[in-house]
């Protein structure tokens, strides 16, 4: 678990792993530091006491006296808003592993690209970091009503489009048609940050219920920042029937013609899945 003070860290962090661990990198996976701030919430109030966890969100030089994981002891320049990567290797060959990740850890500590790192010694240690990634959806619930959203992002706005889509709804405050009834909403980012797929959540902290008038707003602001950034509003989790009257936007009307008459032939009644993918417009179910 790699600490950094900004995303263009992050950006070398990646492109070091690249370099450095090439086959047996497995996994990267980024945090910002207000999902860990709800995710240290959780574990408080349900008794699970991470060491490793409280270790992380603290300036490196208050957990270098950990004994249980490899650390450092550089300073935290921006404390407010640091980044978090987990970064996982799968190899064959122990020594093989272990030179390219002392030779990745080097390359990153020599040239301050990390504040603070961690590294896992044994099989529970490498099960409580993935705990804490995996915390993160269920953390972010147990505050208030979540507004998800799976999407694509070019690696080098990953973090920017969060940012974007945060002044939007702060700007948009005033408003009584979308945020009147809201006090508060918080943007955390998390997600598989190697091939840009970012998890981008709006809570409502303390609120739990649905707010229908305040999702469409928040969800055309989502959409919008991220096509603005050249992304895609369809990652992972596809687009599925809630996302569908969006794809107008991202095909052309032949592209979506054409769809619609493939679907037709092979689906002439309607029958095979109707309502999903297609825009409402597009489709002959």
């Amino acid at each position: 678990l790699l600490v950094c003070d900004s995303y263009e860290h992050v950006l070398r962090v990646l492109q070091t792993a690249k370099e450095e661990l090439g086959e047996i990198m497995s996994a990267i996976e980024l945090m910002d530091y207000k999902i860990l701030q709800l995710v240290q919430q959780a574990f408080d109030s349900s008794g699970n006491d991470s060491r490793l966890l409280r270790d992380m969100m603290l300036p490196s030089s208050s957990s270098s006296s950990s004994p249980e994981y490899s650390n450092a002891d550089q300073q935290i320049d921006d404390f407010s808003q640091p980044l978090y990567l987990l970064v996982e290797t799968q190899g064959s060959n122990s020594d093989h592993d272990t030179s390219k990740i002392d030779s990745f850890l080097t390359r990153l500590y020599d040239n301050e690209i990390i504040s603070n790192g961690f590294l896992a010694q044994d099989t529970k240690q490498i099960m409580e970091m993935w705990k804490i990634r995996e915390s993160c959806n269920p953390s972010a619930a147990q505050a208030g009503c979540v507004y998800k959203f799976d999407v694509s992002i070019p690696i080098e706005d990953y973090v920017d489009v969060a940012k974007d889509v945060e002044k939007k709804l702060i700007a948009s405050s005033s408003s009584p048609a979308t945020i009147a009834k809201q006090s508060h909403m918080t943007v955390v980012v998390w997600g598989h940050i190697a091939d840009g797929n970012a998890h981008i959540n709006i809570i409502t902290p303390g609120k739990y219920e649905k707010d229908d008038v305040l999702s469409k707003h928040i969800e055309t602001t989502v959409y919008d920042a991220v096509l603005e950034r050249r992304g895609s509003i369809s990652a992972e989790h596809g687009l599925g029937q809630s996302k569908n009257e969006y794809l107008g936007q991202i095909k052309e009307k032949s592209v979506l013609d054409v769809m619609s008459g493939m679907k037709a032939l092979f689906d002439p009644h309607g029958i095979m899945n109707p309502g999903k993918y297609l825009p409402s417009s597009n489709r002959h179910d």
